[in-house]
């Protein structure tokens, strides 16, 4: 393929699609809060709405990840940003910044381990599909 970046899946654990309804805040003050795209036992992505705070400036500290959907919650997950960007090929109703946050998760204790893998099997529709096999590590 002329032009495509060729990539190597770097990942340790599968990757899995997230249900409607599961959602990721970091730090409660930090006003960021979405839609899980998808989550694995290193991290997750999702979407969030930026918000420009009126009046207050101050950047938030972002210490931590929170995860809930009906029935289900994990907090205080040590996390660590990955890439942070915004999505352009959403379609836009309105003048609202979508931006799209990758994070994986650092030093989790077992009871964290066990938490987060209780969420998954329980918040997950199907596997994300494995990449071609030309852009497996050779």
């Amino acid at each position: 393929m002329v032009g495509r970046k060729r990539t190597i899946e770097r990942r340790k654990n599968k990757r899995y699609k997230a249900i409607d309804g599961a959602y990721a805040a970091i730090s409660p003050n930090s006003k960021k809060l979405g839609q899980i795209v998808d989550i694995s036992m290193g991290g997750l992505a999702f979407k969030y709405i930026l918000t420009n705070g009126k009046g207050n400036n101050a950047v938030m500290p972002e210490e931590a990840m929170f995860l809930c959907s009906m029935g289900y919650y994990v907090g205080d997950l040590p996390f660590e940003t990955v890439a942070d960007y915004e999505v352009e090929d959403e379609p836009s109703f309105s003048a609202m910044d979508v931006r799209m946050r990758h994070i994986k998760f650092m030093d989790l204790s077992f009871k964290q381990l066990f938490d987060l893998d209780y969420y998954i099997r329980n918040n997950v529709s199907d596997q994300v599909g494995e990449l071609p096999n030309y852009y497996q590590k050779r």
